[in-house]
């Protein structure tokens, strides 16, 4: 008896050894939220500037950007745009923009972050939308290095 006893307390000890020396997940990562604000910050900035050369340097070439809206007459319609229109030449024309978010929550999980946050964006210094999401779709936003 004293043979089994041994035998399933090392099995236990093994186990918690073994579950012990695994690598944690990647939890919240709050030492990185600088610097991923510090790209958003970087990125609203050249909207404002119509700097399409910064805009796509710092955005992923094949990301999607998805927007839901109010549709007229009633429900939501969900328009997906590639990364490419923001940086389209033809962008740089066009009304004054002006885009500023304010108390975001910054979410950071191992190489994906996402800022969540109201927004307000000006057109010819008029508001021309506001609302809470990820400024720019930071989804597609990386930052420099």
């Amino acid at each position: 008896m004293n043979r089994s006893v041994i035998v399933g307390v090392a099995a236990m000890l093994l186990t918690t050894a073994t579950a012990l020396a695994q690598p944690a997940p990647a939890g919240h990562q709050p030492g990185e939220e600088s610097a991923v604000l510090g790209a958003l910050d970087r990125y609203v900035h050249a909207i404002s500037a119509k700097d399409l050369r910064t805009m796509a340097a710092m955005q992923t070439p094949d990301g999607m950007t998805y927007v839901a809206r109010p549709r007229k007459g009633g429900g939501t319609e969900i328009v997906g745009r590639p990364n490419s229109y923001w940086v389209d030449p033809a962008r740089a024309e066009g009304p004054a923009l002006r885009e500023r978010y304010w108390s975001p929550t910054v979410l950071v999980r191992g190489p994906i972050a996402v800022v969540w946050a109201p927004y307000e964006l000006w057109e010819d210094g008029k508001t021309s939308r506001c609302g809470v999401e990820r400024p720019a779709d930071g989804s597609h936003l990386r930052p420099e290095g």
